[in-house]
C-alpha cells in the first residue's frame, strides 16, 4: 500500500481491520472500490464484504459490529459506515464505508441501486481485491433505462429532503450531480471522477447540457445558485432516459 502521512496511517488501519475481519467472519471476498483505488489524496475508503451465505448470518453482523466498535475506540480519527448513508452520530476525519453483500445479492434482478452498483463493479478496472477473488468479472447484470430512471428519481428525492432546512447541503448536492453523471455514462464504461465531465460532453453534447459551473461543482465549490442548475440538469437527464 503506497501513501504518505495521514493516508499511510489510514491504509495501515484498513489493513489491520481487514486481517481481523477475515479471521473472525465467514467471508468470500473483500473488494476495495471508488476513488481510494486510484487517487493518493482520497477522501474516504469504500469496501465490499461478500459473505459465504445466501443470507448474512446475524452472528457475522454482530461480530463485525464488535470489530468496528473496537477499532473506533482505538482510532479516534476514523468512522465506519454501512452503505454510505451518513447517519452516524460519530464524527471523524476519515470514513470507511462498508457495503455488505450476501451470495444471493450477487444475483439481484430488480433493485435499481443494487443493479447499478453491480454493473459499476464489473466495469471498474481499478478494483482492488483485498481478500478472496473478484466475483464481478463474469457477472451478467442487466441494467435498463427504466432501472436508471428509478434509481436517479430516488437519489433526487433524497437530495431534496436533505436540502429542506437552512443552507444548501453541499455534500448531498455534489453527490447527486456525480451520481447522475456516472449513471448516464454507465453503458459507456467506468470513468474516474476527473474524466466524467469530458466524457459526458462527448456522449451527450447539446442533448443534455451540463450546469455552467460544472467544473467547480466537481471540486465541491458549490454556490446556492448551482442548486437550481443541478436540479435542471437532473430533470433533463430523466427526460432523456424516457426517450425512445
Amino acid at each position: 500500500m503506497e501513501a504518505v502521512g495521514f493516508e499511510m496511517k489510514i491504509l495501515q488501519i484498513l489493513e489491520e481491520f481487514i486481517k481481523e475481519c477475515t479471521h473472525n467472519l465467514s467471508l468470500k471476498s473483500i473488494i476495495q472500490f471508488g476513488s481510494s483505488t486510484y487517487y493518493k489524496n482520497f477522501e474516504d475508503i469504500d469496501i465490499i464484504f461478500i459473505f459465504n451465505d445466501n443470507v448474512i448470518k446475524t452472528s457475522n453482523i454482530l461480530k463485525l459490529r464488535d470489530i468496528i466498535k473496537k477499532f473506533e475506540e482505538v482510532h479516534k480519527e476514523i468512522v465506519f459506515d454501512f452503505g454510505g448513508v451518513g447517519t452516524r452520530k460519530r464524527k471523524a476525519q476519515y470514513s470507511i464505508t462498508i457495503v455488505l453483500l450476501s451470495l444471493q445479492d450477487l444475483n439481484t434482478k430488480y433493485t435499481p441501486q443494487d443493479l447499478f452498483l453491480l454493473k459499476t463493479l464489473k466495469l471498474d478496472k481499478n478494483l482492488k481485491v483485498l481478500y478472496g477473488v473478484n466475483p464481478f468479472t463474469n457477472s451478467n447484470t442487466k441494467l435498463t433505462k427504466q432501472h436508471l430512471f428509478e434509481m436517479l428519481s430516488i437519489e433526487l428525492k433524497h437530495t431534496l429532503r436533505k436540502n429542506l432546512d437552512g443552507e444548501i447541503d453541499k455534500e448531498s448536492v455534489y453527490r447527486l450531480f456525480k451520481t447522475f453523471l456516472r449513471a448516464m455514462l454507465i453503458e459507456y464504461g467506468f470513468f474516474e471522477k476527473k474524466e466524467l465531465l469530458d466524457e459526458f460532453n462527448k456522449k451527450f453534447g447539446e442533448k443534455v447540457k451540463l450546469p455552467k459551473n460544472s467544473k467547480d461543482i466537481m471540486l465541491k465549490t458549490i454556490r446556492n445558485e448551482d442548486f437550481k442548475d443541478i436540479l435542471n440538469f437532473a430533470e433533463n437527464c430523466l427526460k432523456y432516459l424516457l426517450e425512445k
